[in-house]
């Protein structure tokens, strides 16, 4: 009689461990996809000269652009520093490598405004999205310029694509705290799509 009592008892603990072990299962599928889903919305806006974009929906969409800068967002809940979302557009100079020469100019106004700032790598002819692009990494540091707060200064990495479209270069650029860059890159990514060809 207590052998059946025991018996019976491991078969209902057996059964209640695989119950829990299921709901377990469930309940991180399910979290996953809605973990998906939210990172996956996004927000439309359309840029002063009618190009219709879309950007992370958790991001703060900057009022305050002003030309060569359709679009700007920022990304307040990163830490240690916002990643921002950026494209601009400029007039392709007539010179023999146009992108190259935009490029140059952007990387002569960030030397002069932005803390150690150093091109990593420049490529050409890179593809994304289906299109041609240059493509500059750089990274330059971020001093918190809080005088009450403490803190080292932050290692900001960056990278730029550049397209031809028409007579005009249009340039996306991403800006991270190295922690944050690899998932603020699928932000740009996104961003291109919506580029005019």
């Amino acid at each position: 009689m207590v052998a059946d009592i025991r018996s019976r008892a491991q078969r209902h603990d057996r059964w209640i461990s695989w119950l829990m072990l299921g709901i377990v299962l469930v309940a991180l599928v399910l979290g996953w996809v809605v973990k998906s889903a939210a990172e996956s919305r996004s927000s439309p806006f359309t840029t002063p000269d009618g190009l219709s974009l879309r950007y992370p929906a958790g991001w703060i969409l900057s009022k305050n652009v002003q030309s060569p800068t359709l679009f700007q967002a920022d990304d307040s809940l990163a830490l240690p520093f916002r990643s921002s979302l950026l494209l601009q557009r400029h007039p392709l100079p007539a010179v023999d490598n146009p992108l190259g020469a935009v490029q140059q100019n952007l990387a002569l106004d960030r030397s002069r405004s932005w803390t150690a700032f150093r091109i990593l790598t420049t490529q050409d002819n890179v593809s994304i999205q289906g299109r041609t692009a240059l493509h500059v990494t750089f990274a330059y540091v971020e001093p918190n310029r809080n005088p009450f707060l403490e803190t080292v200064p932050v290692v900001m990495h960056g990278e730029d694509y550049l397209f031809a479209v028409g007579s005009d270069a249009y340039v996306v650029t991403l800006t991270a705290a190295e922690p944050n860059f690899a998932q603020a890159q699928k932000a740009l990514r996104d961003l291109i799509r919506y580029l005019p060809r």
